[in-house]
């Protein structure tokens, strides 16, 4: 079987990266401000306010990483490539879907090709359709089949009525690979608030109750999840200890082979740092032998992009 064979792969990749992690950085915005890019349905420009490389680049080597996935704030992806030229082997790109799209997969194509994405990120599936409808039917499963098709990755983070559609999706595109974001957590922006590090965060309860529902999606093979965004969550400062559960509960659920660190930059850049982002992986996982851990910090994500 395909995954298995990945699975045993990834084994072995993972003495490879001892000193070399690689990171699937969240929320990134790698952009020269001020330059004007066409947007995905070739008509006018956007202007794109962000981070400049550096910002990433200099964070990343002071805390030893090496590669990272961006993934920008907005559908208007073309400034990447642009970073991809200026910084060759170290940036993979997950897109943003556009909502604003008259022909999903069209755009999918126009962005493979100009931005070089290898995923696309989205929030939910069908925002009229039940759970128990037809999922061919679902807004969305035109897209997700064509993701599948092509290779694409669906990172996704979204409501538990939404994480359940998605599960019927992936029962008819077994092929189709997804990451959930942010430890699969499941929330609404009604539970949102900004704290006093100007951070989002989200008032749920710890561990989340949607945690069951994650286990029965993570039973398939061709989902992963990401091992991020603590501070979003934790009623507790950093190390966040009461989201430790949490992290084992996901370790039990997808094994070392299926997880993925991510920073979440720049939202940790001063508080608590990109380093000790990193460092919540061997402190909530203590019991992890350096292959298990170079596995999560790093050689999943290798098996999965292209850099």
């Amino acid at each position: 079987m395909q995954f298995a064979q990945g699975q045993q792969f990834a084994t072995r990749l993972g003495l490879l990266l001892c000193e070399h992690p690689f990171e699937t950085a969240f929320g990134v915005q790698c952009e020269v401000t001020g330059k004007k890019h066409p947007d995905n349905d070739g008509s006018g420009g956007t202007e794109v306010m962000s981070w400049p490389p550096w910002h990433k680049t200099k964070a990343m080597e002071k805390a030893g990483v090496d590669k990272a996935i961006v993934v920008p704030l907005g559908p208007e992806d073309h400034y990447v490539s642009e970073l991809q030229e200026e910084y060759p082997g170290k940036f993979a790109v997950v897109g943003i879907y556009d909502s604003n799209s008259v022909n999903p997969v069209e755009n999918l194509d126009r962005r493979i090709k100009n931005s070089n994405i290898q995923g696309i990120r989205v929030g939910f599936v069908d925002q009229e359709a039940g759970v128990n409808d037809d999922p061919e039917k679902y807004e969305l499963f035109p897209l997700f089949q064509a993701m599948a098709e092509r290779g694409l990755k669906v990172w996704f983070y979204a409501e538990p009525a939404q994480v359940e559609m998605f599960d019927r999706v992936l029962e008819r595109l077994p092929n189709l690979v997804a990451v959930f974001n942010h430890c699969g957590f499941m929330v609404s922006l009604d539970n949102l608030s900004i704290d006093q590090h100007a951070r989002p965060h989200f008032d749920v309860p710890i561990p989340p109750p949607t945690l069951d529902l994650l286990e029965r999606v993570g039973e398939k093979l061709n989902t992963y999840v990401h091992f991020s965004g603590q501070y979003a969550f934790s009623h507790e400062p950093y190390p966040h200890q009461d989201m430790a559960p949490v992290a084992q509960r996901l370790y039990k659920i997808f094994g070392p082979e299926r997880m993925l660190w991510a920073s979440d930059f720049p939202w940790i850049l001063e508080v608590p740092g990109y380093e000790e982002q990193l460092n919540l992986v061997d402190i909530m996982l203590p019991d992890l032998s350096k292959k298990e851990l170079n596995l999560i910090k790093g050689g999943n994500a290798e098996l999965l992009f292209n850099f």
